[in-house]
């Protein structure tokens, strides 16, 4: 059995984030930290680069994640640059969002999408994230 820690990566607005949205980051971040090697927008936040180093690094997480969770409750080009480049590469993706949210029809109607999930409290996608890790870790350990 393979014992190394698989990647996740959870993607999500960065400029455009509130208190709400970091105390979503961090609710995901702890559903996953003790199974997976996690990646967030609260990384993002502290990381301090210019424009291209940023890219770079962002492009470089996603590229070493075997999931992506895309948190898409507040619109983000960036994070839609980050979807279309993982599904550029076939990793599997979930998106969650706040009921109400508006998912773009890009999004809704790409087949690179796993499932969307809208949830009133993230606390209800805690079920959905380990259904959808371990739909695609089936055959892949």
């Amino acid at each position: 059995m393979n014992n190394l820690k698989k990647r996740v990566l959870i993607t999500g607005s960065v400029l455009s984030s509130s208190l709400e949205s970091i105390e979503t980051y961090n609710q995901l971040v702890s559903f996953l930290n003790d199974k997976y090697i996690v990646s967030s927008p609260l990384d993002t936040m502290k990381f301090v680069g210019n424009d291209e180093e940023r890219y770079i690094r962002a492009m470089d997480l996603l590229h070493q994640a075997e999931y992506v969770i895309a948190e898409m409750s507040i619109p983000s080009t960036g994070q839609g640059m980050e979807i279309q480049e993982a599904i550029n590469y076939q990793k599997p993706i979930l998106v969650l969002a706040k009921e109400g949210s508006k998912i773009s029809g890009l999004i809704k109607g790409s087949k690179g999408i796993f499932k969307i999930v809208y949830y009133q409290r993230i606390e209800e996608t805690k079920d959905e994230i380990y259904h959808f890790i371990e739909n695609f870790d089936i055959g892949n350990s």
